[in-house]
């Protein structure tokens, strides 16, 4: 039988996409920065549900660790579009689309307790700290944040003394050894760091007072990944429709969450300017302590 020049690049194209459509459906996450770091396992399993959820519709798939790296040059690695499909947990900022070609899942990754901010406190500073009467007093002290963390422009657009260290693990050093008097962290993520790092040393945590701001956290992709977004997207809106979001959610921070006893805390709200553009279809989804 003759195959005719046409029907030849008819039957490619078509071998083409039915291979293109039974590839494997991958997505990349970033990996721990040091042996201790947790943060990453609550967002590798919501990935994996939200893919769960859509794979009769999008087919299998396989999550792959990029190498370990700071947030600063995840970002690089996002906005080259380095790795297939990376997704990577970020708090909200109009620039990141406008400066940087991202794109980002329209659902709140941490249901927004992140913006609960507890801090670990410099020992000789606890005594002045629970003393404290208002805001005002607060923003005498120096607090650590991550470098390129959204915390950062957050805290010092309230009037708050920060200083940035590319090194996430350095800060609870710099806490327990008095070069910063405060390192503050979502209520979500207080207790696994404190288990995590408290053999440093004296690290302590403040219990008399929390800071809140509105703090949406999104997986932000290259612009390229439309497609992966539009799965991811679907995948959590099913988990959270179902409950499967919410007892995934529970599992990795209520511990954190009762060890943060929130409701007993004087509570200074803040102002976050970062999402003055934001649509507010986001708070729906928030934890209300």
């Amino acid at each position: 039988m003759i195959i005719s020049a046409q029907n030849r690049i008819y039957i490619l194209l078509i071998l083409f996409f039915c291979s293109g459509t039974n590839a494997e459906f991958i997505i990349s996450l970033r990996s721990p920065e040091t042996v201790n770091d947790q943060r990453e396992s609550y967002s590798y399993e919501l990935v994996k549900l939200a893919l769960e959820k859509t794979n009769m519709t999008y087919g299998s798939y396989k999550i792959v660790g990029i190498p370990s790296m700071n947030i600063t040059r995840s970002m690089h690695s996002l906005e080259r579009d380095t790795y297939k499909n990376l997704l990577v947990e970020l708090s909200y900022d109009e620039k990141l689309e406008q400066e940087y070609n991202l794109i980002y899942v329209k659902f709140p990754v941490e249901l927004g307790i992140t913006g609960y901010r507890i801090c670990f406190i410099n020992p000789n500073k606890i005594e002045y700290v629970k003393s404290i009467k208002n805001i005002s007093e607060l923003q005498k002290l120096i607090i650590g944040q991550g470098f390129s963390w959204a915390d950062t422009g957050i805290l010092r657009h309230n009037g708050f003394n920060v200083v940035e260290i590319s090194n996430y693990e350095s800060l609870f050093k710099m806490v327990i050894a008095g070069r910063i008097d405060l390192f503050c962290r979502g209520a979500n993520e207080l207790f696994n760091e404190y288990e995590s790092y408290k053999n440093m040393g004296n690290l302590i945590y403040d219990t008399s007072f929390a800071i809140f701001y509105p703090l949406p956290r999104f997986y932000y992709l290259h612009k390229n990944n439309a497609a992966a977004k539009e799965r991811i997207e679907k995948g959590l809106i099913a988990a959270y429709e179902d409950g499967s979001l919410q007892a995934l959610w529970l599992k990795y921070f209520m511990p954190s969450i009762q060890f943060a006893n929130l409701n007993h805390r004087r509570m200074y709200t803040l102002e976050n300017p970062l999402i003055k553009s934001l649509a507010n279809d986001y708070e729906k989804y928030f934890y209300k302590p």
